[in-house]
């Protein structure tokens, strides 16, 4: 059976993203982080995004591969570009230019029922606050990733907005010195 990952970068103060959805406050350069993102992908037969951060992304990514702004760059787009996006949206056929995509929503609970009852490797929630919050209000989200970064913002959008109350088990804690990111690993109870 198939595990479902939430990996999400959040701020000290708990928002996945600033006024306006804001994301510059993610722009680091740590080697060891880089090299911890591209071992998640490359365990992974899967991204799942929200409509809008697949989107935004899909103007970065693809660029990202043909002329890398950074090392991390170099290291990062031909596996984010490579695997497979399942993009959650409520329209019916939206535009999905970052190949290879579909779209999922019309009924998310039975296609994660569905997602999860595959053989295969994890997916993994990589972009969408709000997309995130569909999944942990459903209980389809296996192990928790946080990569907090160590940015106060003090205001923006908060990854656990109405979410029911939940027991995880720590499963790890990396820090990555360079940035001062740490990543805290849960997992379900």
């Amino acid at each position: 059976m198939r595990t479902i990952l939430l990996q999400m970068m959040v701020t000290l103060d708990g928002y996945a993203a600033g006024p306006d959805g804001a994301l510059d406050w993610i722009e680091v350069d740590d080697p060891e982080l880089d090299a911890y993102l591209a071992e998640l992908l490359g365990a992974v037969d899967g991204q799942i995004f929200g409509r809008a951060s697949y989107a935004l992304l899909a103007q970065y990514w693809p660029g990202a591969q043909q002329d890398p702004a950074t090392p991390g760059d170099a290291l990062l787009a031909p596996l984010v570009n490579a695997l497979p996006k399942l993009v959650l949206s409520t329209q019916p056929d939206p535009d999905l230019p970052w190949q290879p995509a579909r779209r999922i929503g019309a009924n998310l609970a039975a296609e994660i029922a569905e997602l999860k009852s595959e053989p295969g490797k994890p997916l993994v929630v990589f972009a969408g606050a709000r997309t995130a919050q569909q999944f942990l209000r459903l209980g389809a989200v296996d192990e928790l990733r946080l990569l907090v970064f160590p940015v106060l913002l003090g205001a923006g959008q908060r990854l656990f907005d109405e979410i029911p109350a939940q027991r995880l088990q720590l499963a790890d804690v990396v820090a990555f010195p360079t940035s001062g990111v740490v990543l805290h690993s849960y997992r379900r109870q």
